[in-house]
């Protein structure tokens, strides 16, 4: 599957589907079968940013910031801290062993500034591994392996367009979450995917 598939794939689900658990059971497929393309082993995506500890390789998102696709890259033992997407995920390994921490929230988010979470349960994600996340769960993810690792993500907007949060869990502190992306010139200079529907 082309990167071009894969897009009108994803406009045709969201076009008929709103509620995040249907879309993500038929994004999960698609972007498993998308994860195995020769178009995601570009060496310029296993680059990563060693302040922020990982890399996020854009590959598509719609005009308004809807649909967006990263190529995300981690260095060994590094990771994010515990943060909400405030919209859908279906997220699959590519390479290495990540390790998925969710946590429950206590509180009931009335008091600005403050959460209280409690972890949950944690997985640790390889090759071909698939993660749903919905609007409001909680999770931290860190590269577990001793080589980079990567992963394909698909958001139902750019998660930096959400207003998503990330977590204090010792401090019991929640602020905005921004990450940095890619200069990724690939991105820039393909042209757009059509917006005509196909196979």
């Amino acid at each position: 599957m082309t990167l071009d598939q894969y897009v009108r794939n994803l406009r045709e689900i969201v076009a008929r589907h709103s509620d995040p658990v249907e879309i993500t059971e038929l994004v999960a497929p698609l972007a498993r079968q998308f994860a195995k393309s020769p178009e995601l082993r570009r060496p310029e995506y296993r680059e990563c940013d060693a302040e922020q500890g990982f890399g996020v390789h854009m590959l598509h998102e719609e005009p308004n910031h809807d649909l967006a696709v990263f190529l995300v890259s981690w260095l060994p033992n590094r990771g994010t801290t515990p943060h909400n997407h405030k919209t859908w995920a279906v997220v699959v390994g590519i390479e290495g062993q990540e390790q998925e921490i969710s946590y429950d929230r206590r509180d009931d988010g009335s008091q600005p500034g403050y959460a209280d979470l409690t972890p949950a349960g944690e997985t640790v994600m390889t090759v071909d591994d698939i993660a749903r996340c919905y609007p409001e769960h909680i999770h931290s993810v860190r590269n577990v392996g001793k080589d980079i690792s990567m992963s394909l993500h698909t958001y139902g907007r750019h998660i930096n367009y959400t207003g998503r949060s990330e977590f204090d869990v010792e401090h019991k502190l929640e602020k905005p979450y921004v990450i940095r992306v890619a200069d990724d010139e690939y991105v820039r200079a393909r042209p757009p995917v059509s917006s005509v529907t196909g196979p």
